[in-house]
């Protein structure tokens, strides 16, 4: 059941923060504040979210939502590097790691170009401990450390402000069926310009029975490759300056094991995402509700279609424990 306080909290939030529809059964919220370039560590906490029990194996919906502007106190103009987590733990512990039976945790992030105004991030998951007990989900939002101007050791120098956020549980525990996850086996997989597109985070998912259509959801965080290489791009090659631009294509694509009446492959519309050198983390966000015959089409792949879309920089989708792919029930 839904507190009191998660209604009201949930309606004073909706009207502010883009993509917000649900209807959380549970949500705290995390106060406006400036950020001071954070000294590392897990980064600051911001809301705290108390599920309760979780049964081993269960799965929670979890979504935050962070919105960020510039704030840097010297007006600089270059970029602010902002992280954006979920953390999931017991009740006072530490963070769980993402394993083949766990998944406790979500990281993202942005830059922020001087005078570029707010920017709403979001950050995607089904935690799912691997064992009983009474757990917390925490909402990371920070300053990333070091990126003072080429200066790093200079805290106080880089500051952003949160204007609002939130962490929310969708509605509830699902499963232990109903639902599968991945957030993929390798830390990146590299896009090289005019290549061929790739098949990026897939997991396979079977529907429970009767189900006539569910969510697949497939976010993926994207990193342009510029200089020297490094940020997971292949070092050893020179590429283009900051000024030119990695064009990412992606879609979420969901295709069914079964040939049978009313069992075909979706997908979301293609889009594409520009991400350069001055803002080169980007969250490519996608959902696609699935539809079949109740009769069940068997299992599903789901996956994301990533490829160059005439871009002038190569780039990198990275893997565990950014980019994360799931299905579930619809809500």
């Amino acid at each position: 059941m839904r507190t009191l306080l998660a209604i009201l909290s949930a309606l004073f939030l909706l009207p502010v923060l883009a993509g917000t529809a649900h209807a959380y059964d549970k949500i705290a919220e995390a106060a406006p504040v400036t950020m001071v370039e954070s000294p590392g560590g897990e980064g600051e906490v911001r809301a705290r979210l108390v599920l309760g029990t979780v049964t081993a194996g269960a799965s929670h919906n979890l979504r935050s939502e962070i919105e960020v502007g510039d704030g840097r106190v010297d007006g600089a103009v270059s970029a602010i590097a902002i992280g954006h987590k979920i953390t999931c733990q017991p009740v006072g512990g530490t963070t769980l790691p993402n394993t083949a039976t766990q998944h406790g945790q979500i990281w993202s992030g942005q830059n922020l170009l001087h005078g570029g105004g707010r920017v709403t991030l979001v950050a995607r998951m089904l935690f799912k401990p691997a064992g009983t007990g009474n757990y917390e989900c925490l909402l990371r939002a920070y300053v990333l450390n070091g990126y003072a101007g080429g200066q790093p050791g200079q805290p106080g120098r880089e500051t952003a402000r949160l204007y609002s956020g939130f962490i929310g549980d969708i509605d509830g525990a699902i499963g232990p069926e109903g639902f599968a996850q991945t957030f993929g086996s390798s830390q990146n997989t590299f896009l090289g310009m005019d290549a061929p597109g790739k098949q990026v985070n897939p997991v396979d998912y079977t529907p429970l029975p009767g189900a006539n259509r569910f969510l697949a959801t497939t976010d993926l965080f994207a990193t342009s490759c510029y200089g020297d290489g490094g940020n997971a791009c292949p070092d050893g090659t020179t590429y283009p300056g900051k000024a030119n631009t990695a064009m990412v294509r992606f879609r979420t694509v969901a295709t069914p094991s079964s040939a049978a009446p009313g069992c075909v492959a979706q997908a979301t519309p293609s889009e594409t995402t520009a991400v350069s050198g001055n803002l080169h983390h980007l969250r490519l966000l996608g959902q696609l509700t699935v539809t079949q015959p109740a009769s069940g089409c068997g299992t599903w792949r789901i996956n994301a279609f990533v490829q160059d879309n005439g871009g002038t920089l190569p780039f990198v989708i990275h893997g565990n424990p950014y980019s994360v792919t799931y299905a579930r029930p619809p809500v």
